[in-house]
């Protein structure tokens, strides 16, 4: 997908949610606020890349907040196919997602960032529990529930 189909896609969202002037920069970058979540959209070679920031990892927690966040990471398992890192000086957590823009219709982008934006919450309240000395793990039952994929197909295992 190219970038001006990119800036198509953003403006249709936009539109679809009352941001008629919402459209990405020259260099494709747009960000968005969802509540008190910002999530930033950047075109990168016909992929887009979401990302939010989750917030600081208290410096007193710093080992066992990285534990958690790394098993999280394992196979996605803990952010619904996103991936987690922290930027080492400023122990800044930020939960990044990227997708083909090739096939991404209007309505497959706007599931994709409510499943994103979902997860995200999610982790930005984890990691806010986790600072104030909170558990640091915690089950799957607690992760938002997948959204339903109605064009996918089941397959049975025999």
């Amino acid at each position: 997908m190219s970038v001006e189909a990119y800036a198509e896609l953003i403006r249709n969202f936009g539109h679809s949610i009352g941001l008629a002037e919402a459209t990405p920069d020259a260099d494709g970058y747009c960000a968005m606020s969802f509540d008190e979540l910002v999530v930033h959209f950047q075109y990168d070679a016909d992929d887009l890349v979401i990302f939010s920031r989750l917030g600081e990892v208290d410096e007193d927690r710093v080992e066992g907040i990285y534990g958690m966040l790394l098993a999280a990471n394992m196979f996605w398992q803990g952010t619904k196919g996103g991936t987690i890192s922290v930027e080492p000086d400023s122990r800044v957590a930020f939960i990044a997602d990227r997708r083909p823009l090739a096939h991404t219709s209007d309505a497959a982008f706007r599931d994709w960032l409510s499943g994103f934006i979902d997860i995200a919450e999610h982790w930005t309240d984890r990691l806010a529990t986790a600072n104030a000395g909170g558990p640091l793990l915690a089950g799957d039952d607690e992760l938002p529930p997948e959204p339903l994929d109605p064009g996918a197909e089941f397959m049975t295992r025999v």
